[in-house]
């Protein structure tokens, strides 16, 4: 097994990525005028670089007709990573630890609809890099989807000196190295360094850096071939094993009008090649992660097609949504308003009950107009607010897992979500929510008083009633309450 320079210390922590589950992409891809794979028929996604396992484990438990396969190099991931799943019953699941260009020799994987890596690309050797598009060229099917999420240039950047600073500390162990590097990346910036100075905004990249875990840190920058990447050279790289560029998982960034500065829309919008292009609007938004779209062969939707397509889609409200009214978009390059008279009375219409694409076409706001409904509907996905919904629902290995998932929580190892079943994803959880989801999985008919006291007996503290009201309705949605 061969670690090429991949830091194998600490264990990468728990995640989970909406952008690479299937209703995602499909949905994601749809919007944009492409033809995704079925997913209503079954279907093989495949993780290169799954680390333990978590985000992998909810999108199996929320799509039991997919087989999914997760690959990694870490042998405590893998274990990690099957224990989940033997404890939560998950019969399409499978794991396997291999090195991508022992994985690639060995000719394992399966004709997949959906190869997706999140991060790994950006911190792998050159000749891991290939043997990754090569298994892509290889084993996804022609109409198939690669998603592929990277540390970019130019955001990224700055941080290229400062990963040496922090990967190059004499330490015993990586917790003291991390805090070694910190503490001269502190020293520097109170002390006027240039970078600092010239880079308004490092400092607090750095201070958000430091928030993040351990084994986070750890495997982000101790790996020795960490490097951002340019879009236009990895677009080329996806083409020259016949994947096009579709767009970004990143709903926002397909919608040039609120995720570019108005007054490079038209520059950008000159640039003939594309691949160029993209790397304008990473200049524009100073972008240090992509999570790109491939597609085994561009599979254009007509028109016709692509208004059925949508007209279809169903959408949901999630929990995160915000009251109807106005409302305020957190991007890149600013706050975005959202136009009152488009987002409240979608937001009041999926209050009531989920709705189509065609029903909620039919409310005055938008008289007909899918282009103004779709790019709300992909701002809205973005935010957290909506989701597409799935054909059907089978709750039971998604509860199996949520039980899992609570009961480990109260052991401190803490999940970022919780499965659910009826978007074929996992909505996001903080510690009071797999509390609450506990308790509930106990007792579900503990409510009002009866639920608060008991939550503040497991705690040892009381809990604001508006923080346990959205614990509870987390829970609900994820069909645990």
């Amino acid at each position: 097994m061969d670690f090429s320079g991949y830091y194998s210390g600490l264990a990468y922590p728990a995640m989970f990525h909406r952008e690479l589950t299937p209703l995602w992409l499909t949905t994601t891809v749809e919007s944009l005028g492409f033809r995704p794979p079925d997913i209503d028929a079954g279907y093989t996604w495949c993780e290169l670089g799954c680390g333990p396992g978590s985000g992998l484990a909810i999108a199996a438990a929320a799509n039991p007709g997919g087989r999914f396969i997760g690959v990694d190099v870490a042998p405590a991931h893998v274990a990690t990573a099957r224990r989940l799943a033997a404890r939560a019953g998950l019969a399409n699941i499978e794991f396997h630890q291999a090195d991508f260009a022992d994985w690639l020799a060995a000719g394992h994987l399966p004709p997949c609809d959906f190869i997706v890596l999140h991060g790994v690309f950006s911190w792998i050797a050159p000749e891991k890099q290939r043997a990754v598009l090569e298994i892509v060229r290889r084993s996804l099917k022609p109409g198939g989807l690669c998603y592929l999420a990277y540390m970019s240039h130019p955001g990224a950047a700055p941080l290229l000196s400062l990963q040496q600073l922090l990967a190059g500390q004499p330490a015993v162990d990586a917790e003291a190295a991390l805090h070694a590097g910190f503490s001269l990346l502190d020293r520097l910036a109170a002390g006027g360094a240039g970078q600092f100075v010239e880079i308004p905004g490092l400092a607090a990249q750095v201070e958000r850096l430091r928030r993040q875990s351990a084994g986070y840190l750890a495997h982000e920058f101790f790996s020795a071939h960490w490097q951002p990447l340019h879009a236009s050279a990895v677009i080329r790289a996806l083409a020259a094993v016949a994947c096009d560029y579709l767009g970004s998982a990143t709903p926002l960034e397909n919608i040039d009008a609120v995720s570019l500065p108005l007054g490079v829309q038209g520059a950008i919008r000159d640039i003939a090649d594309p691949a160029l292009r993209e790397v304008a609007k990473d200049v524009a938004r100073n972008q240090s992660q992509r999570r790109d779209i491939y597609q085994h062969g561009r599979l254009r939707l007509t028109e016709a097609e692509h208004r059925a397509a949508l007209s279809r889609r169903r959408w949901c409200l999630l929990p995160a949504a915000p009251a109807p009214g106005a409302v305020r978009l957190e991007t890149r390059i600013g706050p975005v308003d959202g136009a009152e008279a488009v987002f409240a009375p979608l937001l009041a219409s999926l209050a009531e009950a989920p709705k189509s694409f065609a029903e909620l076409l039919e409310l005055p706001a938008f008289s007909g107009n899918g282009g103004v409904l779709n790019q709300a509907l992909q701002m809205m996905l973005w935010a957290g607010w909506v989701h597409p919904l799935q054909a059907t629902a089978d709750l039971a290995a998604c509860r199996r897992l949520n039980r899992v998932i609570a009961a480990d929580a109260r052991l401190g190892h803490e999940m970022p979500a919780l499965a659910a079943a009826t978007i074929g994803s996992g909505v996001p959880a903080k510690p009071l929510d797999l509390a609450v989801c506990h308790l509930l999985q106990a007792s579900p008919q503990l409510a009002g008083e009866a639920l608060a006291d008991a939550l503040q007996r497991q705690l040892g503290t009381a809990v604001e009633p508006a923080l346990l009201a959205a614990a509870v309705q987390t829970c609900r949605f994820a069909g645990e309450a």
